[in-house]
């Protein structure tokens, strides 16, 4: 496939999400959920629309391994440095070395990440070629950037870059959605910290899906850390993107994973109820190994997106659970957290002002409690169960609600899914 052909598939597949509306937002890799204006969980176009966040390495190219070659798309490249296609020569690039400790930062920025030649983002004319790149992105129709590997790259020179995007394309800093692969960890150099990027935009917070692990194969409100206290000590929720897990995490066992079955299901609802950071749902494929590929791929190609049963892609953002918990979500907007109530273990509830309630028991046994709500007394569909209101919730006119919860499963509502609204 040559470059104007992926150009021009990579435009079709923008295309078609855009215009054909969805509930959560889609990227090369992960799941952004924006939050929209809407909610009910019969699908209304115009309710939702969908936003394309591409995924972008753009520290490094080819390992040094690779003495030369040619790319999928016919371009070719060398050890040297020499990328034609791309614009770079050998003087665009840091000379090499390996990393040899991650406190030290000028070797994390200057050197090369597992082998891979290592672009010099201090140099005008990389920068030139990396916005113009995300301006090419920009103008196919994508709506922001999770950018790779960033703590591999000086603070200023991402900000710099960014700035370069934002002018060639006329658009505002604030415009361009923008959050950066950060992986905090005290025991490394001050200056590879989250806080030193967060001019640029947001950034992944690890710790968020490292605790929620904890959490879900332990206690939820029982051990030292609460989970309503899940933020503690963590980037500020504005300036973090969150998620359950995501194509590195899952492969070394630091999250929960699909495997993990109801604890994975009911941490991404979490995840979409707790007003905190941006949440990103992780849909990908099954895997065996470290190692493992998606079903039928080649070295050269992975086959397009296959939902049906058993074909090997877990396709997590289909799923019943998590498809209404992104309405809810996005019924719950801005409305702070209020009604908490939990056992001091494993079943928590809470809502979102008025707007919307959920309870989770991540216990063995099923259960039944009445909790208070902000709600309006009525019935309300239980998202969580289905999406055609087949579960049913009923809120008395002092708030209360009496639910069973199965174990390991959720009951979750809100006033934008009712009997009625449902039937429309």
């Amino acid at each position: 496939m040559t470059m104007g052909a992926i150009a021009r598939r990579i435009t079709r597949v923008i295309t078609a999400v855009v215009c054909v509306a969805v509930s959560v937002g889609v990227s090369v890799a992960t799941l952004h959920v924006p939050t929209r204006e809407g909610g009910g969980e019969r699908f209304n176009p115009a309710r939702y629309r969908s936003d394309v966040i591409a995924d972008t390495v753009i520290n490094h190219t080819t390992g040094v391994d690779k003495t030369q070659g040619t790319g999928t798309a016919g371009s070719p490249y060398d050890k040297k440095g020499y990328f034609p296609e791309a614009g770079y020569t050998p003087s665009d690039f840091h000379a090499p070395c390996s990393i040899w400790t991650y406190r030290d930062a000028e070797s994390v920025w200057n050197c090369q990440v597992s082998g891979l030649q290592d672009l010099d983002t201090s140099s005008p004319h990389v920068r030139d070629v990396l916005s113009d790149y995300f301006v090419k992105l920009l103008d196919y129709g994508v709506a922001g950037f999770r950018v790779d590997a960033v703590k591999h790259m000086p603070p200023e020179d991402v900000l710099a870059i960014k700035k370069l995007v934002a002018k060639k394309s006329g658009r505002s800093m604030n415009d361009i959605w923008w959050t950066q692969e950060v992986i905090g960890d005290n025991a490394e150099a001050a200056e590879i910290q989250p806080r030193n990027y967060l001019k640029t935009g947001q950034v992944n917070e690890f710790q968020y899906a490292y605790r929620l692990k904890s959490l879900f194969s332990n206690s939820l409100a029982g051990g030292s850390l609460s989970i309503k206290d899940i933020p503690q000590n963590i980037t500020d929720s504005g300036k973090a993107s969150v998620f359950v897990t995501n194509w590195d995490t899952e492969r070394n066992n630091m999250t929960l994973t699909y495997k993990d079955g109801d604890a994975y299901r009911l941490a991404n609802a979490f995840m979409l109820a707790y007003p905190y950071g941006a949440p990103n749902v992780f849909s990908g494929y099954e895997f065996h190994d470290t190692d493992s590929g998606a079903s039928g791929a080649t070295a050269t190609s992975v086959p397009d997106i296959d939902c049906s049963k058993d074909s090997g892609w877990s396709c997590t953002e289909r799923w019943p659970d998590v498809h209404g918990m992104v309405g809810w979500h996005n019924v719950a907007g801005d409305a702070p957290l209020s009604d908490w109530q939990d056992d001091g273990d494993n079943m928590i509830a809470f809502g979102r002002g008025g707007r919307a309630f959920i309870a989770i028991n991540n216990s063995v046994r099923t259960r039944t409690v009445t909790y208070h709500t902000a709600l309006p007394a009525g019935e309300y569909c239980d998202v969580y169960a289905s999406a055609d209101c087949s579960g049913s919730v009923h809120v008395r006119f002092d708030g209360d609600a009496t639910l069973t919860v199965p174990a390991g499963s959720a009951v979750a509502f809100h006033i934008a899914a009712t009997p009625y609204t449902v039937r429309q």
